[in-house]
């Protein structure tokens, strides 16, 4: 768990940049195929949690769920937003606020992940 929280989190990080400078590399815009790679980070994680059922009682599991639900809105919301091609600080900020829910929920399960151990 601990290493797909790693993922999303820096994964977080990574689209929140995408996202303050309108989704350019160079001189290109970031391409449909580019974004895959935070799908398939949520699929992977998400495939993870599902495979795990015995954990689903314990907080860790729990709060790593919150972290997927919200790693999916911010990660739609943000393709969203690359796909409209217009630059909205009001829409900007607001993801930029789901990218520091996702960090919250990811501090959250890394400190409920370290509790579960003693």
């Amino acid at each position: 768990m601990a290493a797909n929280v790693a993922l999303l989190s820096d994964l977080s990080d990574k689209l929140a940049d995408y996202c303050r400078h309108d989704f350019k590399l160079d001189d290109r815009q970031l391409s449909s195929e580019e974004m895959g790679e935070f799908y398939y980070a949520f699929n992977k994680a998400n495939a993870f949690s599902s495979s795990t059922p015995r954990e689903a009682s314990r907080q860790s599991h729990r709060d790593f769920i919150k972290l997927l639900n919200t790693f999916e809105k911010f990660a739609h919301a943000a393709d969203e937003y690359r796909l409209s091609g217009y630059a909205d600080p009001a829409v900007l900020a607001s993801l930029l606020s789901q990218h520091d829910q996702v960090r919250h929920w990811a501090g959250k399960v890394s400190e409920d992940l370290k509790s579960e151990r003693d």
